[in-house]
């Protein structure tokens, strides 16, 4: 399987110094590691394509049958342009696949790239849409604005080429369906959870802090205010 996203999760060493300028930390980031370690433990063998913030390494084995391949120059801005040299290298990984699997965030270039990789090789093609740019992103700054007017088109021609396309909600599954995509091609697979992580016995981290409490899940920045 060959992988394309444009973040990934990183190692620890860019999760500090230059690499926290590089959106580091998500939803999108840990659902497609959380993915591919699942998979690997399936005997499944991947290869994922994406950015490299700094000090992450170039070329990265990730269990026993994945490898992660990152792309791209220190820049923060248009996805460290790794468009470029993904282009080239795409279409090499998947002469050895058998699906081209592609996460599409806030990045234009993602479906353009598997779906090209995809029909050089007649292989079939799977779209998760982690951000739908015509549903989801709202339009609040001129970035997003120009990722709304320019994506959108782009996510609903993949949407309509992909041979499967994975929703993360119910809704956005109806939204797509109503649109005209084909409702067999079109399935819920919510972002998955690692029981490990949650369990417990736990201390309480705020045992100072009186209740009633208010929990949020989620990373703190801008666009989760």
């Amino acid at each position: 399987m060959l992988r394309v996203c444009s973040v990934f999760e990183p190692p620890a060493s860019a999760l500090v110094g230059r690499g926290v300028k590089f959106d580091p930390i998500g939803g999108m980031q840990n659902h497609t590691a959380e993915l591919t370690r699942a998979l690997d433990r399936r005997r499944i063998v991947q290869t994922v394509l994406t950015t490299r913030p700094p000090t992450a390494p170039y070329f990265q084995r990730l269990g026993d049958h994945a490898r992660v391949i990152r792309l791209g120059l220190p820049v923060r801005r248009l996805r460290q342009l790794y468009a470029p040299q993904a282009a080239v290298i795409a279409p090499i990984l998947a002469a050895r696949a058998a699906v081209v699997h592609v996460h599409l965030g806030e990045d234009l270039a993602v479906i353009p790239l598997g779906a090209a990789a995809a029909r050089l090789h007649r292989l079939p093609l799977v779209l998760t849409v982690h951000t739908s740019l015509r549903h989801t992103l709202a339009a609040g700054d001129l970035r997003s604005a120009i990722l709304k007017a320019l994506g959108g088109p782009i996510e609903r021609w993949g949407e309509h080429s992909a041979e499967a396309v994975l929703a993360i909600t119910p809704r956005l599954r109806r939204l797509l369906v109503s649109e005209g995509v084909e409702e067999e091609r079109v399935h819920v697979i919510p972002p998955g959870v690692n029981p490990s992580l949650f369990e417990g016995p736990f201390e309480d981290p705020f045992s100072g802090v009186g209740k009633p409490r208010v929990l949020f899940v989620g990373r703190l920045a801008p666009r989760r205010a």
